[in-house]
């Protein structure tokens, strides 16, 4: 249930939802050769909790070839003391799971408590910084995985003569090349700033278009 702006209950120095909003923007970085233009970047402000979700959309997404109708939607959350203002957590959304790294969280409290996260080409899951280092099977495999199938839809694509394919010709260690830095506080003001626990009507307001399902917040149980 969406509700009103709770009185100001943070730290003397931010003055309102706003400005933390955007004290705790991430660092995003694309790929040099991302196909799909940014449209909005949403912070929602959980009502009893002290943690955004920062919701991304791009234009489309490579593999579901929406053709505009769609929005491709990612998400990230800042966990954070709602005292000192310091970062308790980070974690984003990679294709149906949540990832974290304690490596993540680091360089986020030595860069202002901004962390520095990757966006995916083409498909768009996001990565944190580290992710190289995660232990298990995800995400290497399915980032190996998607790049051999982007290769596949790219030369199908141009054999059918679709106009405009998506198309990556590079090398695979070049896929994983995370260089074009967006700075996610342009897209931040106070017309789209959200708090709410659940958002996705809000969301569908805001950015006028059908958003598939996702999680709302990190530590929820459901997965879209």
């Amino acid at each position: 249930m969406e509700r009103s702006l709770p009185g100001n209950e943070y730290n003397d120095h931010v003055t309102d939802y706003l400005s933390l909003a955007n004290h705790f923007a991430p660092r995003l970085y694309l790929h040099e050769d991302e196909p799909f233009e940014i449209v909005a970047i949403i912070p929602v402000l959980h009502p009893e909790k002290p943690v955004f979700a920062y919701h991304i959309f791009l234009e489309d997404d490579a593999f579901m070839n929406w053709g505009g109708n769609k929005y491709d939607h990612e998400i990230v959350w800042i966990e954070f003391d709602p005292v000192s203002l310091k970062l308790a957590d980070v974690s984003m959304y990679w294709h149906r799971t949540v990832l974290r790294t304690e490596d993540c969280l680091m360089d986020a409290k030595a860069s202002d408590q901004r962390p520095k996260v990757y966006m995916q080409w083409g498909q768009h899951g996001i990565l944190p910084f580290g992710w190289e280092k995660i232990q298990t099977a995800r995400p290497l495999v399915e980032l190996a995985a998607h790049y051999g199938l982007v290769t596949e839809l790219s030369t199908l694509r141009e054999k059918q003569n679709i106009d405009n394919p998506i198309i990556f010709q590079k090398s695979y260690q070049e896929y994983l090349e995370f260089t074009k830095f967006v700075e996610t506080r342009h897209f931040i003001g106070s017309q789209n700033l959200i708090i709410a626990e659940y958002s996705t009507d809000r969301l569908r307001s805001i950015v006028g278009k059908n958003i598939p399902l996702k999680k709302e917040w990190p530590f929820w149980n459901y997965e879209g």
